[in-house]
C-alpha cells in the first residue's frame, strides 16, 4: 500500500484490535490505493489540509462506508491522521 504506516506484516497488537472490533460492534474494512490517494487529494483540494496517507484511509474508510450504508448520513465520526502528507517524497496530486 502507499501507506507505510499501515503496511505492517503482521501488527503486535492485532488481537487487541480485532477484540476491541468485536466488543464495541464495530467494523473493519480495507479500501484501495487508489482510494487513499483520492481521499488525500479531496481533501487537500478543498481544505489546504495535506494528509498523510494512513489519515486518508480513514477518510476513504468513512466514504466507502457511507456508500455501503455502514455509517448514516449525519452521524458523528472521528478520523485519525497522526502525520502529514510532507513525510512522504512524492504526496499525491
Amino acid at each position: 500500500t502507499v501507506a507505510a504506516g499501515i503496511r505492517v506484516p503482521k501488527a503486535l497488537g492485532d488481537f487487541l484490535v480485532l477484540d476491541a472490533v468485536r466488543e464495541s460492534d464495530g467494523y473493519a474494512l480495507s479500501v484501495s490505493d487508489q482510494a487513499i490517494c483520492d481521499a488525500q487529494h479531496d481533501i487537500a483540494t478543498e481544505t489546504g489540509f495535506l494528509m498523510c496517507p494512513e489519515g486518508a484511509a480513514t477518510a476513504a474508510a468513512l466514504k466507502q462506508s457511507l456508500r455501503e450504508g455502514l455509517i448514516e448520513p449525519g452521524a458523528s465520526a472521528v478520523l485519525f491522521n497522526c502525520a502529514t502528507g510532507l513525510k512522504y517524497l512524492d504526496p499525491a496530486s
